[in-house]
């Protein structure tokens, strides 16, 4: 064999195992999206039995993929954001806790976007706790809303830094104003 053909060859099979290994990163990114995304439904739903159960689950497959992060870390980014977003929405409707990003157990950044994205389901508690002519709730769950957003008012980084961070906080801003006026709205009538 020719010293290009033994490269190619070496080459190879390092790649395979490369393409393996992304394949079994990427079967676990969508299990920890649908699990996460399984488990803030049934938050919503009052299953929070369920929803615990589904956490779990995702938290343990959390810990699996950590493993490939060296490699594919752009892409198991999405995973830990919907896992923090549903952990963070079940400590805060089942404690009424906002947990720290250690206790949630993913990385810095990824924990910031879960907390931007866990406002859209704080809103919904919102509506639905109005719908139901709870508005005690309904305030406390605004509380968390405005406590999130001003503890992460001050982070302002480049794209380059944290991507995608200020879009999150612009919308999570318009979620609040939002809110407020559907609380307001309703106290008035």
């Amino acid at each position: 064999m020719s010293g290009i053909e033994n490269d190619v060859k070496l080459i190879s099979e390092s790649l395979s195992k490369k393409q393996k290994d992304f394949d079994t990163a990427m079967g676990l990114v969508r299990d920890i999206i649908r699990e996460s995304a399984q488990a803030i439904t049934m938050l919503h739903n009052n299953k929070e039995g369920e929803a615990a159960k589904k956490i779990e689950f995702a938290h343990k497959m959390v810990e699996t993929l950590t493993k490939f992060d060296a490699e594919f870390s752009y892409n198991t980014k999405q995973a830990y954001q919907e896992y923090a977003e549903a952990r963070i929405f079940f400590e805060i409707k089942k404690k009424g806790i906002v947990p720290s990003y250690r206790a949630v157990g993913v990385d810095q950044e990824s924990y910031l976007m879960g907390l931007m994205d866990v406002m859209g389901e704080l809103k919904r508690e919102i509506l639905e706790s109005l719908r139901e002519n709870r508005v005690k709730e309904a305030e406390v769950y605004f509380d968390k809303m405005r406590m999130i957003f001003d503890g992460t008012r001050s982070i302002r980084f480049a794209e380059a830094v944290l991507n995608g961070f200020r879009r999150k906080q612009d919308v999570a801003r318009i979620q609040i104003e939002s809110a407020g006026s559907e609380i307001l709205s309703f106290k008035k009538r």
